[in-house]
């Protein structure tokens, strides 16, 4: 939960940015199949593995940012 709010707020900082946020909680939640005990030091299934992730992208790739600090 904590990686979604840290991405929007980026997101929002940003202004023209983009961000995807990816969550599998729910999917292996529902499977049946990842509902047995895990023993220590098994493998999870591939499909029942929990992971999060956040992906922000910025705009502007194709106008280089100008340091220069001269007004346009």
């Amino acid at each position: 939960m904590r990686i979604a709010l840290i991405a929007i707020a980026a997101a929002v900082l940003a202004g023209c940015g983009s961000v995807e946020y990816k969550d599998t909680n729910a999917a292996v939640d529902a499977n049946p199949q990842c509902a047995a005990v895990e023993k220590p030091g098994e493998l999870v299934a591939p499909w029942c593995k929990r992971e999060q992730s956040a992906n922000w992208t910025l705009g502007g790739k194709d106008k280089p940012v100008d340091f220069s600090g001269k007004d346009d």
